[in-house]
């Protein structure tokens, strides 16, 4: 397993960050990544301590390996699978969606399918496997960019006013192929090591130039990062932002400016058909999202947890109204969100020797997850009432010998003091209510796709043919 000082390390490989218009010269010490960084960091080591947790035999080598790199075959390696994304939720309470684990699963199911990506060529499955087994080996982090910006939702790539806004290949030499383009939303591509590209909006024939498949290291010539405002710089003390100021995921737009991509770390070119079917015919969509769900349970108890203590703290947990939220709005969902995890994990779907999270569980708790984020956060602004309005602006409200006093006395609860309430409202309120807790629901709502394209999903993952049957049963008898 990885020591975090050699992720560390690995970050200052001369990548060019872009933050106000000036270049950043070192990730790892400025104040706009050191702290999530940071995080990531002290769960490498974090990993090496626990290893029943992160863990298993590759049963193919015999050797053992991180269980987040683990090819799926059965429920039970589902388990190992759920336990390490758990173990990587945890770090963040579920804050950060896009740890080493995420793409980790991506390119597992890309490399448990590599039948798909030898219609292009054997040469294309062997990158795929190839490159598996060195993260996997290295540890590596690999995140994603697979969304182009939105300069025309209603006009494919290939009919853009000029070519290449979106990623795609500007030519092909013997070493490899030469990528120019933009893509949006690239979430903690700043403190990763590797960048998978391509594409999970559809794309349509024509697009050829732009149906790629392939990674590149962060630090590669060419590459530009555009990181949006950090929440970290904003924020004044862990006190008053205590997740803004450690646990900002940033959101990137990754610029491609003539950035060679040697033909090894290819998987898909000029492939539409390809592009598309990597994540839905391979499992690797499925196994992804099995990962998010996982993390968005513990999410949700976070969550739980700040609404009991929000109720206990201002006294009310007698009040049978407030029970009734609290079991009814809050830890019903919480309860049968991890349900359905659990049954994606022991009821897979078993083909060519691997073992997907069943789709009709993954993309029902999709589906719920983006209906009803924005219902919790409400349930939690209701219980607060205008507690939020009521706060000191400032830690410093505690330490100044002209408002220490008031703060102290006005600002408490009974049973709890000022200090202790303050902090448990401005990590409620940075949770729901801060610019850093509004980016936490649009991702939530979008980390995936639109509700609908989610229902989508859902339509063809569910067993309509057992719901037929079961009226053609009926019909019979009568």
């Amino acid at each position: 397993m990885r020591r975090a000082a050699d992720y560390v390390a690995g970050l200052r490989d001369g990548r060019a960050v872009f933050l106000d218009g000036e270049r950043v010269p070192d990730v790892t010490s400025h104040p706009a990544f050191a702290e999530p960084i940071r995080r990531i960091a002290e769960r490498y080591d974090a990993a090496r301590e626990a290893p029943e947790r992160t863990t298993c035999v590759d049963p193919v080598s015999g050797r053992r390996i991180g269980s987040m790199w683990l090819i799926p075959r059965s429920a039970e390696d589902l388990g190992r699978r759920r336990a390490v994304h758990r173990f990587w939720a945890e770090g963040s309470y579920g804050l950060m969606g896009r740890t080493p684990d995420h793409v980790a699963s991506v390119l597992t199911g890309f490399a448990g399918w590599r039948q798909l990506f030898d219609r292009g060529g054997a040469q294309f499955g062997d990158n795929v496997v190839r490159f598996h087994a060195r993260a996997r080996d290295e540890d590596l982090y690999v995140t994603y960019a697979i969304v182009p910006p939105q300069i025309d939702r209603g006009t494919p790539a290939h009919r853009h006013p000029e070519p290449f806004l979106h990623p795609g290949v500007v030519r092909e030499t013997d070493a490899g192929i030469v990528i120019r383009g933009a893509h949006s939303i690239a979430t903690s591509v700043t403190m990763a090591d590797w960048l998978f590209v391509s594409y999970i909006t559809p794309l349509v024939p024509g697009d050829e130039d732009y149906a790629i498949s392939l990674v590149v290291p962060v630090g590669a010539a060419g590459l530009r990062l555009l990181p949006r405002r950090p929440y970290a710089t904003l924020a004044t003390s862990v006190y008053d932002y205590p997740l803004s100021s450690r646990f900002d995921e940033i959101d990137t737009t990754v610029v491609f400016d003539d950035v060679l991509v040697p033909w090894e770390h290819v998987f898909v070119y000029r492939s539409v058909e390809r592009v598309t079917a990597q994540f839905h015919e391979s499992p690797a969509h499925v196994t992804a999202n099995f990962q998010s769900l996982v993390r968005f349970g513990v999410k949700l108890e976070l969550l739980a947890g700040l609404a009991v203590k929000l109720v206990e703290v201002g006294r009310g947990e007698g009040d049978p109204v407030t029970q009734a939220t609290l079991g009814g709005d809050i830890a019903t969902f919480c309860a049968t969100f991890d349900a359905l995890v659990a049954a994606a994990e022991h009821y897979p779907l078993v083909s060519e020797g691997y073992a997907r999270p069943h789709p009709q569980y993954v993309y029902a708790g999709m589906s719920l997850q983006r209906r009803l984020i924005g219902d919790l956060y409400k349930t939690v602004r209701e219980l607060a009432g205008g507690a939020f309005q009521h706060l000191p602006s400032s830690e410093r409200s505690f330490e100044s010998p002209e408002t220490r006093a008031a703060t102290e006395r006005y600002y408490q609860s009974i049973g709890t003091p000022a200090r202790d309430r303050v902090k448990l409202l401005k990590l409620i309120w940075d949770f729901i209510g801060t610019e850093y807790g509004g980016r936490q629901l649009q991702y939530e709502m979008f980390y995936s796709a639109a509700q609908p394209v989610v229902n989508r999903r859902m339509f063809r993952a569910y067993d309509w043919g057992a719901a037929r049957g079961m009226v053609d049963r009926l019909l019979s008898e009568y």
